[in-house]
């Protein structure tokens, strides 16, 4: 098991870099239950973080926090562009768009009264036209947002965090309910607020996700900060080893060089059923000594095949422990 960093530093900014979000020393606790402890980062203009960690690590709490959506916590500081969201709310509201996972709009209000009510809000007439032909929601203005899937209702409120000169946008559990395609397309948005100098923080199960669209990932068990870096920075360091599939069945060989590769050192780990040797180590240079020794035996490298740790892998061994009851 991976053991676990304190409060580690962030990944080193670059001194252009504009600070849209501040996370410093943050706590909420909810009476005795304290849901997140001491937990920094930052996010910066055009910045995409992510917020990762099993249910019950947090990761609502730290974005209802910055997205101004709770009250006073028990410690740290939470700024965006210098305010504080709770305190300094009708200053900081217009300059931040919110899509949560479960959004709340009157059932009986149309698409296009929202999409209204949010130009007003923001002072941007007309922005809504164009978001709404992005998330595939042009031809439903006249509908009630009760007539809406869970799907189209999710993308709604993605299109509604972007209406107006927001400086970010918090996203949380961005694509839930969503058919790959829609994924797809909304992978597409999220990466052009970005391009655009929009800081956004988002939360997501989904580690593909997570590893197309972050820069940085900062990853929360039980209310606390394990990791933040990059998502290859973080699979290199906790996804542990590569594993190399050799298939000995069907090469005509009378005596496999079982030997020759116990002699390499490396773990075997147990297979399917035949004469599948599945044996870890790093990739590509405990790769390449496994296809010298096949080499060796008249067999063709091609009957060795490797799997190289993958982000999950390393989200996975950084959480393996159950978190503590309580935060969420």
């Amino acid at each position: 098991m991976t053991t676990k960093r304190s409060n580690p530093p962030p990944a080193p900014a670059r001194p252009d870099d504009e600070v849209v979000a501040r996370v410093e020393h943050l706590t909420v606790a909810y009476g005795p239950l304290v849901a997140v402890r001491d937990v920094s980062f930052r996010v910066s203009a055009g910045e995409i973080l992510g917020l990762v960690g099993p249910n019950g690590s947090g990761k609502t709490s730290v974005v209802e926090s910055v997205a101004g959506l709770r009250g006073a916590v028990r410690g740290g500081s939470v700024t965006v562009l210098g305010l504080d969201p709770h305190r300094d709310r009708d200053r900081v509201g217009p300059l931040v768009g919110v899509q949560l996972q479960e959004s709340q709009f009157p059932s009986r209000t149309r698409v296009g009264e929202l999409c209204d009510l949010y130009e007003a809000i923001y002072r941007a007439p007309g922005a809504a036209a164009a978001l709404l032909e992005t998330f595939g929601l042009a031809d439903r203005r006249r509908s009630l947002v009760a007539d809406l899937s869970g799907g189209m209702r999710q993308r709604l409120a993605l299109a509604l965090a972007q209406i107006g000169a927001v400086r970010l946008v918090v996203l949380d559990e961005l694509t839930t309910g969503l058919d790959p395609e829609q994924r797809r397309a909304t992978w597409s948005a999220v990466l052009d607020l970005a391009a655009r100098g929009v800081a956004v923080l988002l939360t997501s199960h989904h580690m593909d996700e997570v590893e197309a669209l972050c820069g940085r990932v900062a990853v929360l068990r039980a209310g606390e900060l394990l990791a933040l870096d990059t998502p290859a920075r973080l699979t290199a360091a906790h996804g542990g080893p590569a594993t190399f599939s050799v298939d000995l069945g069907g090469t005509g060989a009378d005596r496999p060089p079982l030997d020759a590769l116990d002699r390499l050192g490396l773990e075997r780990r147990p297979a399917a059923a035949g004469r599948c040797l599945e044996l870890t180590g790093s990739f590509p240079e405990d790769y390449n000594r496994v296809v010298r020794v096949l080499a060796d035996a008249g067999l063709p490298a091609s009957i060795v095949s490797h799997r190289a740790p993958t982000f999950e892998d390393a989200y996975l061994r950084l959480v393996d422990t159950a978190p503590s009851e309580g935060s969420r």
